[in-house]
């Protein structure tokens, strides 16, 4: 289920606006919309709602002069799953079919291996980021570095995984941040007990260092 992080009436009237719907808002003053498509990481697993990824970047954008509204997708637990709901929900259908003023970080394939290999992750996220690229929605890949048992597909999967996500971004135009856990992988500090997730202090990092790409992506959306 897709879900709308700032709940207040005046963003969601103008969400509604920016999507061609009644709202209270004129769509030409709505805020660019960040859609975030994506696993347990970014949906911020094990953390707090207000402490959580999209929360905390929110805070951050705003407290930089950007003011924006973000709407989570929700867990998809593998590409396959972000490619359906591009596809195939009604969120998805009305991105395709209302793409100004949207912008997409895509984080998707970490617990890809366990159901996939990488030729049809590879596959999964060409679709979606050339569906995107038609659309001329402006996109941030989110790269991962492959789980260690990943390699029980071959010796050399974490190479060709974290190589996969830069030649997608490249082949596609769009902007790459290379790992979304980087500066909190190593710092326990900044993990929760299963030692992978970050927990509300890592989230802060996390959003801290992607900061200067989301503006990057932001600069990029197709106006109203």
């Amino acid at each position: 289920m897709t879900k709308v992080r700032d709940v207040s009436f005046v963003a969601l009237a103008a969400l509604s606006a920016m999507l061609g719907l009644a709202g209270n808002v004129d769509a030409e003053d709505a805020p660019p919309t960040i859609v975030t498509l994506g696993d347990s990481y970014i949906n911020g697993h094990g953390v707090a709602p207000a402490d959580a990824f999209a929360p905390t970047l929110k805070s951050a954008l705003n407290a930089a002069g950007h003011p924006v509204t973000i709407v989570e997708v929700g867990y998809t637990n593998d590409s396959g799953a972000g490619l359906r709901w591009l596809t195939k929900s009604r969120g998805g259908l009305d991105l395709q079919a209302s793409p100004a003023n949207q912008v997409v970080l895509v984080e998707l394939a970490q617990n890809d291996c366990g159901l996939l290999d990488l030729d049809h992750t590879r596959a999964n996220l060409d679709q979606l980021l050339g569906i995107l690229a038609d659309k001329r929605v402006p996109v941030l890949v989110v790269g991962t570095a492959a789980y260690d048992y990943c390699s029980f597909r071959h010796a050399d999967y974490a190479e060709l995984f974290s190589k996969m996500f830069s030649e997608l971004a490249t082949k596609h135009g769009d902007l790459l941040y290379a790992d979304f856990k980087e500066g909190v992988t190593g710092h326990p500090e900044l993990l929760q007990a299963d030692n992978d997730h970050p927990n509300a202090a890592g989230d802060a990092v996390v959003v801290r260092n992607m900061l200067p790409m989301v503006e990057a992506l932001l600069a990029q959306v197709q106006p109203l």
